[in-house]
C-alpha cells in the first residue's frame, strides 16, 4: 500500500523544532543522576556505582512521564512562576509516590536504602528542576533554534497563516519575515499555487534551492504545526483518495486489537470493586438505570451499542443531536458531575473495548443521529469512520469537548490528522496527554481558534447545518 510521507525537508524543519521540546527533559534526566549522586556522595559513597545508575532509570524514566504529566514541559506554565512552583511540587509528590512503589517491588535487590535517599534525592532534583527551567526560558531569548519562514502561495492563505501562527504555535520558535529578510531557514509553498503561477515562483524557489533552503509544502507545514489537517485540502475528494485508506493490511492494526483486547480484560478485573461501588452510589443517590446506553457509529459507520455510567436525567438525549454542551447542563446530576469530572462514567466502555466495538485509542465515535446530519453536510465526516473509534482521541486532546456545529467540524480535522498518521508513538502520545486531561476540567480548556487558513470557495461539504436543525445560527470558524 503506497503511503506518503513528509520528505525531507519538512524532516528538517521538525527536527530542529524538536530540539525545543527534547532538550528540557534530557536535562532533567541529568538533573536526576545530578540528585542521586550527590545524595549517595553525601550518604552512601560505596553505592555510587553502575549498577545503581541502571537501576534508577526505570524510576526516572517514570519520573519524566510524570513531569510532562503535570505541565513542566509547557512554556506557557514556565513562565508563570506560581503555576511552576505548583507543579515542581506536585511531581515531587508523584516521583515520592513512584519511588516508593518501585523500590518496594525491588525489596532487597538494591544496595541503596531508599527511604532517606529517595526523599533527599526528590528534593535536589526538584529544586534543579526549578532553576534549570529558569535557565532554559533564558537561552530561548537569544532566538537560539528559532526558525525564519518564508511563505510562497495564494495571498490570503498565507495572510491568514502568518497571523494564526502565533496563537497556534507560540512555542514552535517559527516566526514569519519577508523575501528580503538576511536570514531564511524554511520556504513554505502552496503547491497549486506554484502550479497556477510557475512564472513568479520558479525564480524564488530556484533561489531558495542554491541557497540550501529546506521548501516544504503549505500540506505538510500546517499539519506538523497545526496537529491537524487542513480544512483547504481535506475538502478535495482526491485528498482522501492518496491519503486515508484502510489500513488493514498493516501489522500494527493487529498488535494494536491485541492491545487493547489484553488492557481492557486486565482493567476490568482491577477496575471491578470501582465498578461495582460506581453503580451501587448511582442507584442510591440518583436512581435506576445506573448505566446510560447509545447507539454509536463505529469501524465503517457500522452500528453499536456503547455504555457509560448514566450522569444525565432520564431522557436528556431527546433534545436531538449537535446541541451545545450548555444546554444539556441542568441534566447532569451531581454525582455525573463528579463522575464526569474524572472520567469515571467512562469505565463501562471497556467493555465496549473488550468486544471489539472500541479501542482505546481512535477518533471518539458519534451518536448515529449526529452521523445521520453530518453525513449529508460534510463531505469528509465518513473518512472519521476508516479506523475503530476510541475511548480516547487525538481531538479529545488537542481540543476540547465540542459545544457547537463548528466544534464539531473542526474537530474533524483532527480526527482526519489520526486517521491519516495513526501510529504507536501516536497512540503513546495521545494516551499520556490523556491521563493529563483526566487531572482538568473541561471548563478549564479554553477553547482554541479555529481552522487557520480560509476554506475553499466551492467547499459544499461545511455549511450551515443549523438551518437544517432549525436552531438560531452558530458562527463559523474564523481565520484564527
Amino acid at each position: 500500500m503506497h503511503r506518503r510521507r513528509r520528505g525531507p525537508a519538512m524532516n528538517r524543519v521538525r527536527n530542529r523544532s524538536l530540539w525545543r521540546w527534547i532538550i528540557p527533559p534530557i536535562g532533567d534526566l541529568v538533573i536526576f543522576y545530578l540528585g542521586l549522586a550527590t545524595t549517595l556522595m553525601v550518604r552512601q559513597p560505596n553505592a555510587a556505582t553502575a549498577l545503581t545508575a541502571m537501576t534508577f532509570l526505570p524510576l526516572f524514566v517514570a519520573w519524566l512521564m510524570a513531569s510532562y504529566t503535570v505541565g513542566l514541559y509547557e512554556l506557557r506554565l514556565m513562565r508563570d512562576d506560581v503555576a511552576l512552583v505548583r507543579n515542581i511540587l506536585i511531581s515531587g509528590a508523584a516521583c515520592m509516590v513512584m519511588g516508593t512503589v518501585y523500590f518496594y517491588l525491588l525489596g532487597q535487590h538494591t544496595s541503596v536504602t531508599p527511604k532517606t535517599d529517595l526523599v533527599v534525592t526528590v528534593a535536589v532534583s526538584h529544586a534543579l528542576l526549578f532553576a534549570w527551567r529558569r535557565v532554559w526560558l533564558w537561552l530561548l531569548n537569544f532566538d537560539i533554534m528559532d526558525q525564519r519562514v518564508v511563505f510562497l502561495g495564494a495571498q490570503e492563505h498565507l495572510a491568514a497563516l502568518a497571523k494564526g501562527l502565533p496563537h497556534h504555535a507560540p512555542d514552535s520558535g517559527l516566526s514569519v519575515v519577508s523575501w528580503d529578510s538576511p536570514v531564511i531557514d524554511v520556504v513554505v509553498a502552496d503547491a497549486p499555487w506554484v502550479d497556477r503561477n510557475w512564472g513568479a515562483a520558479r525564480d524564488i524557489l530556484l533561489g531558495a534551492m542554491a541557497r540550501g533552503i529546506p521548501i516544504v509544502s503549505l500540506e505538510d507545514f500546517y499539519e506538523s504545526i497545526f496537529g491537524k489537517v487542513s480544512p483547504y485540502y481535506a475538502a478535495n475528494p482526491s485528498w482522501a483518495i492518496e491519503h486515508i485508506l484502510p489500513k488493514y493490511g498493516d501489522l500494527y492494526m493487529t498488535v494494536k486489537r491485541a492491545i487493547d483486547f489484553v488492557g481492557a480484560a486486565a482493567l476490568l478485573v482491577v477496575c471491578a470493586p470501582v465498578l461495582a461501588a460506581t453503580a451501587a452510589v448511582i442507584a442510591i443517590l440518583d436512581g435506576r438505570p445506573v448505566f446510560f446506553k447509545q447507539e454509536r457509529a463505529g469501524l465503517l459507520g457500522k452500528p453499536f451499542i456503547l455504555w457509560k455510567f448514566r450522569t444525565m436525567s432520564q431522557g436528556a438525549d431527546r433534545k436531538g443531536p449537535l446541541l451545545a454542551a450548555d444546554a444539556l447542563d441542568s441534566h447532569i446530576t451531581a454525582l455525573g458531575a463528579f463522575l464526569r469530572r474524572f472520567r469515571f462514567d467512562e469505565l463501562p466502555q471497556l467493555w465496549n473495548v473488550l468486544k471489539g466495538d472500541l479501542s482505546f485509542v481512535g477518533p471518539r465515535p458519534e451518536w448515529i443521529k449526529e452521523v445521520e446530519v453530518l453525513e449529508k453536510v460534510v463531505q469528509s465526516n465518513h473518512l472519521r469512520h476508516l479506523v475503530k473509534p476510541g475511548v480516547t482521541g487525538w481531538a479529545q486532546v488537542k481540543f476540547r469537548q465540542t459545544n457547537t456545529v463548528a466544534d464539531t467540524v473542526e474537530r474533524l480535522h483532527y480526527d482526519l490528522y489520526y486517521v491519516k498518521y495513526l501510529s504507536f508513538g501516536l497512540d503513546v502520545s495521545i494516551v499520556l496527554k490523556t491521563i493529563k486531561r483526566v487531572l482538568i476540567s473541561d471548563s478549564s480548556v479554553a477553547a482554541p481558534a479555529m481552522a487557520v487558513m480560509p476554506l475553499p470557495a466551492d467547499a459544499r461539504w461545511v455549511i450551515d447545518l443549523t438551518r437544517r436543525l432549525g436552531r438560531p445560527r452558530v458562527p463559523e470558524p474564523s481565520l484564527g
